[in-house]
């Protein structure tokens, strides 16, 4: 998957849907919203998926697609993290590409954006949530920072 977001709380379906279809041409069908072991396997293949929480976690809602949702938004999986984000009021978690599987990028509700520590213990359980931030947030002031040793800055 070229993309897999995952966001704070519920993005509506309709809303979704709606949003991706008026600012992008995504066809409203192409969007499935659900559990994928609930989804029927001869399914068309749906441009973007939401998938909710299995249980109250904490970034739990999981947006994920392809080439195909690349092309229709013409945005990298940070600048759509960005986008939704603004436009639901919803945090949301990008992958940054790193190596290590507790670094994140957090994009608040206004849009900005920065690397962020998520807690090891919780992660191995499927569970996404922010320790502290690793560079200034400015929608996130709120987020204390502490920067990654010398050693590990370009990670």
């Amino acid at each position: 998957m070229r993309y897999q977001i995952h966001f704070q709380g519920e993005l509506p379906a309709d809303a979704l849907r709606r949003f991706l279809s008026e600012e992008f041409g995504v066809s409203p069908d192409a969007v499935y919203v659900g559990r994928i072991e609930d989804r029927a396997v001869d399914d068309p293949r749906p441009v973007a998926m939401l998938n909710p929480p299995d249980n109250d976690e904490e970034f739990g809602w999981i947006l994920t697609g392809d080439t195909e949702l690349a092309d229709a938004t013409g945005q990298g999986e940070r600048e759509l993290a960005a986008t939704l984000a603004r436009t639901f009021g919803v945090r949301a978690l990008a992958d940054y590409g790193s190596i290590y599987p507790d670094r994140w990028v957090l994009v608040s509700t206004d849009g900005s954006s920065g690397r962020v520590l998520t807690d090891e213990d919780a992660a191995a359980d499927g569970h996404l949530r922010v320790v502290h931030a690793l560079e200034p947030i400015s929608g996130e002031p709120q987020l204390v920072v502490v920067p990654p040793p010398d050693s590990a800055r370009d990670w």
